[in-house]
């Protein structure tokens, strides 16, 4: 078993692993919401287990390293946002704020676990928290072009922000690929599905969302979503798509999702 191989089962089992219901009460906590200063950023941390080092720790452990190592930083922000508060109430908050960032990380780095073991030689791919604070995912070099790659979260509910490729990302990248990875929950659909008081036009949509969705992701039996290699095989086509294609500098989501949208 190749080395890619086995780091990507390790990484499914530790994702699989994950109590997502034991968390559901940080989705909920939004007190921390200012932007944070650099020496708060959890990015060189996250990349620095998962990613570099493959240390794939739980989050409380996690989360106890970080704030341990920030707690000076920390204890500056409290005087600025939180003078008066207790420090148990804003390190529930710092809990939840970073909890959001850890579980978005965690569903990139499926893919890029999943990018590497399929086709890391042919088209190699590079991650950093420095590329991913400049708004690029990853960076993979096809043909002597280097694409840069945002996961874009989708909802079903068509909830998706617009990003843009910018003068400081032209300066790291040739093109941009956006990648689509649906959030959808199932039950929801399927009751919608089954309503009389749904337009059959929604329903068709829900129908292709649906549909996409079991096409490109899976479920692991603790309910995280992960990518199939079906569909970075699309990626691919896409990828080879902008190298061959003259001016071609950016492939919105909508390239793979248009008609489930």
């Amino acid at each position: 078993m190749a080395m890619e191989e086995r780091c990507l089962r390790k990484y499914e089992d530790f994702l699989e692993g994950i109590d997502l219901q034991g968390y559901t009460s940080l989705r909920k906590i939004k007190t921390v919401e200012q932007d944070l200063p650099k020496s708060l950023n959890p990015l060189p941390l996250i990349y620095k287990f998962y990613w570099e080092e493959k240390k794939f720790i739980s989050y409380e452990e996690f989360f106890s390293i970080y704030w341990e190592e920030n707690l000076h930083s920390v204890m500056k922000f409290v005087k600025r946002y939180f003078y008066g508060c207790s420090l148990q109430f804003v390190e529930e908050g710092f809990r939840a704020r970073i909890y959001r960032t850890w579980i978005s990380l965690l569903t990139q780095f499926h893919f890029q676990y999943l990018w590497v073991e399929l086709y890391g030689k042919e088209y190699p791919l590079e991650a950093s928290a420095d590329l991913d604070m400049a708004g690029i995912d990853s960076r993979i070099l096809v043909k002597d072009k280097s694409i840069g790659i945002q996961i874009k979260k989708v909802s079903y509910r068509r909830e998706a922000s617009q990003r843009l490729f910018t003068k400081k990302q032209k300066k790291l990248v040739d093109a941009i690929c956006e990648v689509p990875y649906l959030v959808i929950d199932i039950e929801e659909v399927n009751r919608k599905l089954e309503s009389r008081r749904t337009r059959e036009e929604t329903k068709k949509r829900l129908k292709s969302l649906l549909s996409f969705f079991k096409g490109n992701f899976k479920v692991l039996r603790n309910g995280f979503v992960v990518f199939k290699e079906s569909y970075l095989e699309k990626i691919e086509k896409a990828l080879l798509f902008i190298t061959d294609s003259q001016g071609k500098d950016f492939v919105p989501y909508t390239y793979f999702i248009s008609e489930a949208l």
